[in-house]
């Protein structure tokens, strides 16, 4: 040892005299920051604590061997890095409720400076109606000045096309029509098929069904995002279900508290009857509760009104935007969302809920809200199910989770599936063979005692780390959010956003669709507990 380096030793040891380093792991809980849309792969950190022991008389300690020696029995840091969350930037909200109108010629000269200025958001101007391809005259003449002006004064612009088709050849001949007069503009809204003349009412339901795909297939296969428009009584009695939860709702009822329309639907017509800065004549108001301008354009959107808070429509159910409606309409929650008034969330509409039983392999990561969230969320008649989110890299880490997830669930029914959740980024550096290999331990575990269990997890683990065989034998949950479907083909859940409004939460929340019926199929199958 040089001079140098015993004066530093002395130096350092007299610091520490009579102590030496001793080490122990203790394992730190994962965190799975879901409110932010944030998936964390936080490894275990090292928590060093010192030991007494006797002090002595002797030389000062060589503190640099102690170290070298405390280095043999703790692993270094650098074995086990603490990854930082890789937080990012929030998306906007599928939701936000914004005030518009619509018109046609008969609202004449609009001045749409005024409009915006008296605090309209958004538009939906008439293109016209019936086949204007044979008869030009049925383009609507205010149109071109309606839209232009529109847009130059800031305003967000929808478009609708007032249908008289009786059968779906008359449909297709609408849609091109409406294309030859909208395609040479942008629209921040969808492009409604107005449906409500009498003829059409006296059609049968698979009649008027009929006809509302033909227009509304034609106008998406042509790149428009598009929705139906009608009067709450012939929503609800003259358009099969499979068709409503295909397109976006536009729903006319005016004077009442709320629709009479027990579906979904992203915008009411509340008022014939409205009177705006702007405009000479009545003029019709409508309530929207969908953030369209983001979903139809996400690269260009900017958000102007971050101070805009949600509510939904009076006796609505949560909206799903641009895709199949599903079955059921639920949220998934978990520490993050704190105290939840799950008596609220019932009346709010919401029919089910996936609640987090906790994470990783360690007894104390068990979410402290679980049994909380279980007994209230079932005391106020919600169906639920249950997640747990892997940590695991090896089948036996798997093996290990799925028992702490069976232990953690004991004494509850579930109405709807066990999940577990691979999301980690750890996966990403695993071959096709081990993921799967883990996911298949995972299940096995439940299956064989009786449980449903599914798979949720991101598009990209799904298609690149998954065999196709783990498709066949499980349900799948797919978190893709804020888009208008998901693009990995999910035949169980959909995860749609992660900043969803829900009443009796008091922070964002997940919200997903469910396309089986669950709740039967564990009653009938005597599974999950029943």
């Amino acid at each position: 040892m040089k001079f140098s380096k015993r004066i530093l030793s002395a130096v350092v040891s007299m610091i520490m005299t009579g102590t030496a380093i001793a080490a122990s792991v203790v394992p730190t809980a994962y965190a799975e920051d879901t409110a932010n849309a944030v998936i964390s792969d936080i490894n275990d950190t090292i928590n060093q604590e010192e030991s007494k022991v006797e002090e002595t008389t002797e030389s000062p300690f060589n503190v640099f061997d102690i170290y070298d020696a405390h280095q043999k029995v703790v692993p270094p840091k650098t074995t086990t890095p603490v990854q930082q969350p890789v937080v990012e930037k929030p998306k906007p909200s599928i939701y936000k409720n914004s005030e518009g109108i619509d018109v046609s010629y008969a609202q004449g000269k609009i001045d749409w400076k005024a409009v915006k200025a008296s605090g309209i958001d958004y538009a939906i101007i008439r293109a016209g109606y019936g086949n204007a391809k044979a008869y030009p005259n049925q383009v609507d003449t205010w149109f071109e000045y309606n839209i232009k002006e529109a847009q130059a004064a800031g305003i967000k612009c929808g478009a609708y096309w007032f249908s008289y088709a009786t059968d779906v050849s008359g449909a297709y001949a609408e849609a091109e029509s409406c294309y030859e007069v909208i395609k040479k503009y942008k629209f921040d809204y969808p492009i409604y098929f107005d449906i409500e003349t009498e003829k059409q009412m006296n059609l049968s339901a698979t009649q008027v069904s009929a006809i509302i795909e033909a227009f509304c297939s034609r106008l998406q296969s042509k790149g428009y995002y598009v929705g139906l428009y009608s009067y709450a009584s012939m929503l609800q009695t003259k358009v099969i279900e499979t068709t409503l939860k295909k397109y976006d709702v536009w729903v006319a009822h005016v004077n009442v508290a709320k629709p009479a329309f027990s579906g979904s639907y992203g915008m009411w017509q509340y008022s014939w009857t409205g009177r705006i800065n702007g405009i000479s004549t009545d003029v019709d108001k409508n309530h929207c509760y969908i953030n369209y301008p983001y979903i139809i354009s996400p690269d260009t959107y900017t958000d102007t009104d971050k101070g805009t808070t949600y509510t939904p429509p009076a006796g609505g159910k949560p909206l799903l935007p641009g895709s199949s409606q599903g079955v059921a309409t639920g949220i998934d929650v978990s520490e993050w969302q704190k105290d939840i008034n799950w008596k609220s969330v019932k009346a709010s509409g919401v029919d089910f809920a996936i609640i987090r039983a906790g994470y990783g392999k360690y007894s104390s990561q068990k979410d402290p809200y679980f049994e909380k969230n279980m007994k209230a969320a079932k005391a106020a008649g919600l169906n639920c199910g249950a997640y747990w989110y892997s940590y695991a890299t090896t089948p036996q880490e798997a093996n290990s989770e799925a028992a702490l997830f069976y232990k953690t669930i004991q004494g509850y029914k579930f109405e709807y599936p066990l999940y577990v959740v691979f999301e980690n980024s750890a996966l990403t550096k695993l071959s096709r063979e081990e993921v799967t290999k883990i996911a298949n331990t995972f299940c096995s575990y439940f299956e064989k005692n009786g449980y449903y269990i599914a798979i949720r997890s991101l598009n990209n683990l799904f298609e690149n780390k998954f065999d196709s065989t783990v498709f066949s034998k499980y349900d799948l949950w797919a978190k893709d959010i804020d888009v208008a479907a998901p693009k990995f083909n999910t035949s169980g859940m959909w995860m749609y956003t992660a900043t969803g409004f829900v009443n009796g939460v008091s922070t964002l929340v997940n919200m997903d669709r469910a396309y089986k019926d669950f709740p039967t199929i564990m009653k009938e199958a005597h599974l999950n507990g029943y």
